[in-house]
């Protein structure tokens, strides 16, 4: 994840493959940008995604868990919540206090790093993943909230009281 985050931005997608291939990662034979880790979950396991316009990588995700067998998540649970916590905890070290969130069974914590580039571990239950957001795809998500913030502002329906419409 590190070698990810770290990673000099902007990154291209010829960057990111030769990152993947330098961390001795198995690419899927039909779609380069989806590869196998190293962590042996026998499965696809991590991608990364690219801004078209730009022909820059956007963002790195990783799965930290496998799919496990729904009779056996009872015990998983507490289980990943440990893995979870040594996650945060070590990156914590790294990168200092992230920002947590929090809904029903989902829990993530994110790291901005000097670059603007962010680092993001969550949970669902069971399954962590992980991912690496460039400072373009940071910059994208903030106008995006920025202009749905303004379209909300621009849509809110004035309120009028029926029974004294001079207020």
């Amino acid at each position: 994840m590190r070698a990810w985050a770290e990673h000099p931005w902007p990154m291209s997608p010829a960057q990111a493959l030769a990152l993947r291939d330098r961390l001795g990662w198995t690419s899927s034979p039909t779609k380069e940008w989806m590869f196998t880790t190293d962590h042996d979950l026998e499965e696809k396991d991590a991608s990364f995604t690219t801004i078209k316009r730009e022909q820059t990588v956007a963002s790195f995700n990783m799965s930290l868990t496998s799919r496990i067998p729904k009779d056996v998540m009872d015990e998983a649970v507490p289980i990943t919540k440990r893995a979870f916590d040594a996650y945060v905890e070590a990156l914590t070290a790294v990168y200092g206090q992230g920002k947590r969130g929090k809904r029903k069974q989902h829990a993530s914590v994110t790291w901005t790093l000097p670059s603007d580039a962010s680092v993001r571990i969550g949970t669902v239950g069971w399954v962590i993943g992980a991912d690496v957001d460039s400072p373009a795809g940071n910059e994208a998500a903030r106008g995006e909230a920025q202009y749905f913030a303004e379209i909300a502002d621009e849509n809110d329906v004035p309120y009028i009281d029926i029974d004294n419409p001079d207020t």
